[in-house]
């Protein structure tokens, strides 16, 4: 499924909007980000989600890191309520989204 849909996107076939509209999440693509954010996933208040990522690097890696963030929605984010951080590029968390996702 993850190379599929990333194939999908990197190819042109499948948009963000299409899997978007698929999980009703948001996106922001932010263009004055640290470089060494590639992008985050929050949920509002509302109980949406919404996906950031990073304006300033190539589509390729935005793909990558927009499905990670969606496997962070599907396994993460529902049994954690929240979690806040900087530098969690090694907990496992996201060593877990990195091998299925990215």
């Amino acid at each position: 499924m993850k190379n599929r849909l990333l194939n999908s996107l990197l190819s042109g076939h499948l948009s963000f909007f299409d899997i978007l509209g698929a999980y009703d999440i948001k996106l922001a693509v932010v263009n004055h980000l640290n470089q060494n954010i590639l992008g985050m996933v929050y949920k509002t208040k509302r109980q949406n989600y919404v996906i950031v990522l990073n304006g300033n690097v190539n589509y390729e890696t935005q793909c990558s890191v927009f499905m990670h963030e969606i496997y962070h929605i599907e396994h993460h984010l529902p049994e954690i309520g929240y979690f806040i951080g900087i530098d969690m590029q090694h907990t496992p968390m996201e060593k877990s989204a990195d091998l299925n996702y990215a």
